[in-house]
């Protein structure tokens, strides 16, 4: 069984037109498979009924004109919303990327689809999604959805929807629930894990630093010394789902913390490169004035003539000016 995956991200209105343009690839997203970019499709109002459009087909219009349409006919507060306030949360609905497959290619995937949309529904109001698609073209299909968080009496609260720490893992709690269905159950609680991969961390990491190769291990070859056996056993499965998540949590954290050593030192080298870089350049400067000095007093040894007709000119001018 694989793992339910729920993820929210918080956006103001500067991040609404960048985030649109990745939903509606109206911008070129490096890990897209432009040839399946047909399979994109969004949830629309078409009369009374909501229909799933190609996103190629279909002007939805801009996302930060939508929130902002949201935002003016539900809000009820009386104050001005201020310029950084939340407007919209993103929401990634999805899976492990092999169960995840197997749902997108069978006869479940139309059901996954609609209890996704129901659950959202249910956990925000249908009239605050303002966004609502499905991307086929990257590694693992998922979901966008974008909420605007207004409270049930008016007010722009991302803080009030959201909720604190118990609420979310309530969340969580309740899409791991109805995920089950597609052989997918709740996150391990407490766990810092995405959906992306240890060596496509490591993908980002390099890219980011510019470093041509970062060495990593693989989690599974980690975890047997814990003692956990491949098949589950017929008697105390759920002692056994609950140590091999364990294991899984603290193999991960174990290699997180290696990845932002490692990151910490890259940076830290490139701090102390560039702190050289400056020093360089000050020297050479320092270096080009003591030469350009050297020779200005070779030329006046060559041409005396030069400076003292200058020299003489300086000095009338000083004395013209009753120095």
């Amino acid at each position: 069984m694989g793992f339910a995956v729920l993820h929210i991200e918080k956006g103001t209105a500067g991040k609404a037109g960048g985030l649109g343009n990745h939903i509606d690839r109206k911008i070129k997203v490096p890990n897209a498979d432009p040839t399946l970019m047909d399979w994109n499709h969004t949830l629309v109002q078409d009369g009374n009924v909501m229909k799933w459009k190609n996103i190629k087909e279909i002007d939805k219009g801009s996302l930060q004109k939508r929130i902002n349409a949201r935002i003016e006919q539900g809000y009820k507060g009386k104050r001005a919303i201020r310029k950084d306030a939340v407007t919209h949360l993103n929401i990634i609905l999805t899976g492990s990327h092999e169960e995840m497959k197997t749902i997108s290619s069978n006869k479940d995937f139309s059901e996954w689809l609609k209890d996704n949309y129901h659950f959202v529904c249910k956990q925000y109001g249908k009239e605050n999604i303002v966004d609502f698609t499905l991307h086929m073209d990257e590694r693992t299909p998922h979901l966008h959805c974008v909420v605007v968080p207004l409270t049930s009496d008016g007010r722009l609260s991302a803080k009030e929807v959201m909720g604190n720490r118990d609420k979310m893992t309530q969340l969580q709690d309740d899409y791991g629930n109805a995920m089950q269905k597609f052989n997918l159950q709740r996150g391990i609680k407490g766990s810092k894990a995405t959906h992306d991969s240890i060596k496509e961390f490591y993908g980002r990491l390099n890219n980011a630093l510019g470093v041509d190769k970062v060495q990593y291990k693989n989690i599974a070859s980690e975890v047997d010394y814990v003692g956990i056996t491949e098949t589950p056993p017929l008697i105390g499965r759920e002692k056994w789902v609950e140590t091999q998540n364990k294991a899984i949590s603290d193999t991960f954290s174990k290699n997180i913390g290696k990845i932002k050593q490692e990151a910490t030192e890259h940076i830290e080298a490139y701090k102390n490169d560039h702190a050289k870089a400056i020093m360089t350049t000050y020297e050479l400067r320092q270096k080009n004035k003591e030469l350009q000095q050297i020779i200005k007093a070779q030329d006046k040894k060559l041409n005396p003539e030069k400076y003292t007709n200058t020299e003489k000119q300086t000095t009338g001018k000083s004395k013209g000016l009753g120095y």
